[in-house]
């Protein structure tokens, strides 16, 4: 069926949009020439202001607190006391003090030993090991028997020095060759000689040593 393009619908759509945008814009135009001045009518109230107070803050200072003195305590005697009743002290006459023995001594403090390795001053043997040579040779101390055989010999003597620098519990520890009389000569050696005692934190302190003495025969 044909239609006449004049009157079908679908081709007036454009004409139709075209025709109402114009009107709109006309519209609108004219409330803007109708409405030109705009009032607004808005109430601002004025918010108060918060008062601040500052305040002087005087400078406060500690007091030390004076303390008064005691009043001192006087002693009064009591009246219900009666003088006869008072305590007789006996003084004692000078014979009478004679049959009274007079009290112990105190205790001698025990003296300390201190290890050989461990003493902060070892003992040192006064005028050195010429002493014990000079000794042997003025007290003809090498034994009659290995004279005789014309045999050396040496004997290791331990002994504990004590606070006075004197040798103390000499012993043989070891001799060679035995049996022949160097021991007995090495403790006799050591019992006369001295030392300057040992020393541990400024005290003076027992030390135990050992000395080995060399007995040489003389050649003949």
């Amino acid at each position: 069926m044909y239609q006449n393009p004049k009157f079908d619908l679908k081709f007036q759509y454009r004409k139709v949009l075209e025709l109402s945008a114009i009107l709109s814009l006309i519209v609108i135009i004219f409330m803007l020439m109708m409405f030109k001045k705009f009032e607004s009518d808005v109430n601002i109230r004025a918010v108060d202001a918060i008062a601040i107070q500052v305040e002087d803050i005087p400078i406060t200072r500690t007091v030390k607190k004076v303390e008064v003195p005691r009043k001192p305590t006087i002693p009064v005697e009591a009246p219900d006391i009666d003088p006869a009743d008072e305590l007789e002290i006996e003084l004692w006459e000078e014979d009478d003090l004679a049959g009274i023995a007079p009290p112990p001594p105190p205790p001698a403090e025990e003296e300390l030993t201190v290890s050989f390795f461990k003493v902060e001053r070892k003992p040192s043997l006064i005028n050195g090991q010429g002493a014990i040579v000079d000794y042997i040779i003025k007290h003809n101390l090498f034994p009659d028997v290995a004279s005789e055989l014309g045999v050396s010999g040496v004997a290791m003597i331990g002994f504990t020095v004590n606070t006075q620098g004197i040798p103390e519990n000499v012993h043989v520890i070891q001799e060679k060759p035995p049996d022949l009389g160097f021991g007995e000569a090495g403790m006799t050696v050591m019992r006369a000689m001295r030392f300057s005692p040992g020393m541990q934190r400024d005290k003076l302190v027992r030390v135990p040593m050992q000395q080995p003495i060399k007995f040489t025969a003389q050649s003949r």
